[in-house]
């Protein structure tokens, strides 16, 4: 009976921390909600817990509205919960929201109240809903680097000048509000056996080219137009010429080598100057190709801000496998939002694990640092958007005798 009252207050707990409200639904699609979310108050940075918080609500606000499916796992024992996994999705967006409330609970614990609009759906279409989203992923920069070949016209891709295939897939997606790095910095750090590699499928070397540029994702393929057989005879009697182009892309994640996204797509063409129908056939299928990495990038991103994204964890200086499992034991419950902890690798005392978090890499830096492992201390070594390195420091000698 003891147990289960355990169990009853953790759900209520849990029910309390994620509270939201309904307001009355403004259309089919979209609804207005009162919303609170929780940030943890790490050596007094206000400002921070306080994101922390918006986000924390931006996400309930989504949940309130379109419903998720949950499932929770939680198993008692000794009268302690020891394993608790929540499992989310959802399909909506924050088109706007605007914070009308901010209360300290304790000395650790910032609570903000927002009221925001909530749409059912993707929103690739919804530019201001876009903008609030891209920021709320921490303005990825991104760069493109294709290897483009129109007719006998080789457009080398190590080049400081961009091709049409990059011109037109770079501003179709700046229109709807993506950053991209300098191409003409970048470009002159990057050596062209690398651009080559990557070009020719190499992931690894793709992930160090968007490094070396200080992009977050980047966009890398090759486009070719050329001639097509036959076409109508009316068109070949006039002189026209009819051209054909194919662009494959992929766009991938710097830190870690994820692939966000990948598009083929073919459009053609017809002029009197085949150099010309070329590069119009290419414009053609690079619009083709920018709408649906657009799509497919905004839908992932959607469900990392909304739903939780996944972390990649490397853990140095781990000596044996006993402390693996008890630090991976500890990680659900010292760090807020960390959902699964999936261990991928444990060599040369160095572990890797993926976690499901519902946040930010750099969230679950700051708890690692600051959070109490013991008898282990953590020190992070490098943060980016989607990757945490760490190690574990012994105490010297006169630490341990101080102990």
């Amino acid at each position: 009976m003891f147990s289960l009252k355990i169990l009853l207050v953790f759900l209520l707990a849990f029910q309390l921390s994620a509270q939201t409200y309904s307001a009355p639904q403004t259309s089919d699609n979209q609804q207005e909600v009162i919303a609170r979310g929780m940030g943890a108050v790490i050596s007094g940075d206000l400002a921070k817990a306080e994101e922390d918080a918006i986000s924390n609500a931006l996400r309930n606000a989504v949940e309130q509205v379109i419903g998720t499916m949950i499932q929770s796992e939680v198993l008692v024992q000794n009268y302690q919960t020891i394993e608790d996994r929540i499992y989310s999705q959802s399909a909506g967006y924050v088109e706007r929201y605007e914070v009308i409330g901010k209360s300290r609970q304790g000395d650790t614990i910032l609570e903000v109240t927002i009221k925001a609009v909530v749409r059912k759906g993707s929103l690739k279409n919804n530019l201001d809903a876009l903008g609030l989203l891209i920021s709320r992923k921490g303005k990825p920069r991104l760069m493109i680097i294709v290897d483009e070949r129109n007719m006998d016209e080789h457009y080398y891709d190590w080049g400081i000048d961009m091709n049409t295939t990059e011109n037109e897939v770079m501003n179709a997606l700046m229109d709807k509000g993506f950053p991209f790095v300098d191409r003409e910095a970048a470009i002159r750090k990057i050596e062209k056996d690398a651009i080559m590699a990557s070009l020719e499928g190499d992931e690894k070397a793709a992930q160090n080219i968007a490094l070396q540029s200080g992009a977050e994702v980047l966009i890398v393929g090759k486009a070719v137009a050329k001639t097509a057989s036959g076409g109508p005879s009316a068109m070949v009697q006039a002189g026209m010429v009819s051209c054909q182009a194919t662009i494959n892309l992929r766009a991938l994640r710097a830190d870690d080598g994820t692939i966000l996204a990948t598009t083929s797509q073919q459009s053609a063409a017809a002029h009197i100057d085949q150099l010309t129908g070329g590069t119009q056939a290419l414009k053609k299928a690079a619009k083709l190709a920018s709408d649906d990495l657009t799509n497919k990038i905004v839908d992932r991103w959607q469900k990392d801000v909304y739903s939780g994204t996944t972390i990649s964890l490397r853990l140095m200086n781990v000596e044996t496998y006993s402390d693996l499992v008890k630090i991976k034991n500890m990680l659900p419950y010292n760090i807020r939002g960390v959902q699964n902890v999936y261990q991928r690798d444990y060599s040369k005392q160095t572990a890797l694990f993926d976690l499901d978090v519902r946040g930010t890499a750099n969230q679950v830096a700051e708890e690692l640092a600051v959070k109490d492992f013991s008898p282990y201390t953590i020190e992070v070594v490098n943060v980016t958007q989607n990757a945490v390195v760490a190690k574990i420091v012994k105490p010297t000698k006169q630490e341990e005798a101080v102990q």
